[in-house]
């Protein structure tokens, strides 16, 4: 095996699995997932990042991918709103399944805050790692991120998950 192909199956292993569920959390579509994955992946095929560490590479490639979801949401825009309209009317009583719940009620967030939640305690990414993918100002991730947590956190509550339940 050739050693940029073992490199690159390195990087892969290493960084698919988690962005690959990110993508499929943030879409609701296993096939487009794939096909954002996979497109992402073949840009940094085509980039020069053969001395990037893991974490700049990680940054590449969510950046990349959050590229590709906001190209793909801007030519289905009417189909999304569409959708979420329908997801608006489905039923608001709690707990009747907490997968589709949760789903659901992360898809009220914008996509720059679930990418947040999900780079921040999913991937434990830095607030360097996450600015860089987000193309922001480190110094503005902790205010941000404290900002996408208090929502999504006011979301669940408003759905019976509050803190109150944890006893």
């Amino acid at each position: 095996m050739h050693e940029d192909e073992a490199a690159f199956r390195r990087i892969y292993e290493r960084t698919a699995p988690r962005l690959r569920a990110y993508l499929h959390l943030a879409v609701r579509d296993s096939a487009l997932a794939d096909d954002v994955l996979q497109e992402a992946y073949y840009r940094l095929l085509r980039a020069d990042m053969n001395d990037a560490a893991i974490g700049q590479v990680r940054s590449y490639l969510y950046k990349t991918a959050r590229t590709l979801l906001a190209d793909h949401g801007r030519r289905v825009g009417r189909e999304r709103r569409r959708q979420r309209r329908w997801n608006s009317s489905v039923s608001e009583s709690p707990r009747h399944d907490l997968t589709l719940d949760m789903e659901r009620l992360f898809a009220r967030l914008s996509q720059r805050e679930q990418t947040l939640l999900w780079l921040a305690y999913v991937e434990g990414a830095s607030h360097r790692e996450i600015a860089a993918s987000l193309g922001m100002q480190a110094n503005s991730v902790r205010v941000v991120l404290y900002r996408a947590r208090k929502r999504l956190a006011g979301i669940l509550e408003g759905h019976g998950w509050g803190p109150e339940e944890a006893s």
